[in-house]
């Protein structure tokens, strides 16, 4: 067994991470706009035909921003979430209060990187859809919580948790939390995460092959 460190990988993840940090200070002082690759090269202190070994382009390093950031939002969310009570409706309100308060936080303090995201998330459908598969697999193991977990358990749970993540769209989506265009979501999402799970649960199972069916019309 090899239990020497890998130089070669290790310095490289080292400047990946100075790249990234340089690049999230210059985003948030002056947004992805007026920010270029040589000023990020400059930041640290290496040529831009360098930086380039890293990352193809500014689009690539911004998203590896608003990666990192969606990450640590999904960290406090699980946080939440632990210390919620141990309903399925309680722990829903708590994964997406704090994803709400976080964004706010994000809006608040850091206008230009909370602009980055929405960026990101237009030019980038695969960071846009990696963010939304993260809180589905979120609610999924919540409303698996207290259930027997075989496979229809499973299935239906899958297909319930995309029904949860559309109706909660305003809890989610950024750019609908900015525009708050049904009021202020925060005051809205005990009345309809409780809406949503006293009718889920009030349902009788169907069977998985309906739902199978039913989630790809």
């Amino acid at each position: 067994m090899n239990n020497k460190p890998n130089i070669q990988h290790s310095t490289a993840d080292d400047f990946s991470a100075r790249i990234l940090s340089a690049a999230r200070k210059r985003f948030q002082r002056f947004g992805y706009a007026k920010t270029s690759m040589q000023e990020i090269a400059a930041a640290c202190q290496m040529s831009a035909a360098n930086l380039y070994r890293f990352y193809n382009g500014k689009l690539a390093i911004a998203s590896a921003v608003v990666t990192a950031d969606q990450q640590a939002l999904l960290a406090s969310c699980d946080e939440a979430v632990r210390s919620a009570r141990a309903g399925v409706a309680d722990r829903l309100i708590a994964l997406f209060l704090a994803n709400i308060d976080g964004s706010r936080r994000r809006l608040r303090q850091a206008p230009l990187l909370f602009d980055l995201g929405l960026k990101v998330a237009r030019e980038n459908a695969a960071i846009r859809q990696q963010f939304l598969e993260e809180v589905e697999i979120r609610i999924t193991a919540i409303l698996l919580s207290g259930r027997a977990g075989d496979a229809a358990e499973f299935s239906e749970a899958n297909a319930q948790s995309r029904l949860v993540l559309m109706a909660s769209a305003p809890f989610v989506l950024p750019w609908m939390m900015m525009n708050e265009p049904f009021g202020d979501p925060r005051a809205q999402v005990g009345p309809l995460v409780r809406a949503i799970v006293g009718g889920l649960l009030a349902r009788p199972p169907a069977p998985a092959a309906a739902l199978h069916r039913d989630s790809a019309r």
